[in-house]
């Protein structure tokens, strides 16, 4: 899947239309902020998720392994890494095989979704049975959360 081009903006901003930011959160519990209007498009490599502006620079390059969380706000660039509470959302085993258990939340609408933004699976629950997907990386929405994870 090397150098696909990611167009799941309209996909990922459609969650919640009254966000202004989008917010990375990394491994290292570092968040990025970034204004929603100015992003063009994602693009996803195998090793890297770059946030390209309507004209074609770079916002932020990204190392995918890095990115634990990605969650829209309504809160500005100028306040959202004051504001943001990133909640305690919970999914394992990752990588996972077959079943994708999600803690920290009521049974509610989950959503699967493959790096080219294609939707392949909602389920109303706290778990998600992923054993047909193909070996790789996918997005798991919960609410106005998405989050990373590898299917073996």
């Amino acid at each position: 899947m090397k150098n696909t081009l990611i167009l799941i903006c309209a996909v990922l901003c459609s969650l919640q239309c009254m966000a202004t930011s989008l917010v990375l959160l990394q491994t290292d519990g570092v968040q990025q902020v970034q204004d929603i209007a100015k992003i063009g498009k994602w693009v996803f490599t195998e090793d890297y998720l770059q946030l390209i502006d309507k004209d074609g620079n770079v916002l932020a390059i990204e190392p995918i392994a890095e990115v634990k969380k990605i969650t829209f706000s309504i809160y500005t660039s100028e306040t959202a890494t004051e504001n943001v509470a990133i909640n305690s959302i919970i999914i394992y085993p990752n990588p996972t095989q077959d079943i994708l258990h999600i803690a920290g939340i009521t049974p509610q609408t989950l959503r699967v979704f493959d790096l080219q933004g294609r939707l392949l699976i909602i389920d109303n629950s706290t778990q998600v049975n992923v054993s047909n997907l193909n070996t790789g990386t996918y997005l798991l929405q919960v609410g106005t959360q998405v989050i990373r994870f590898i299917k073996q």
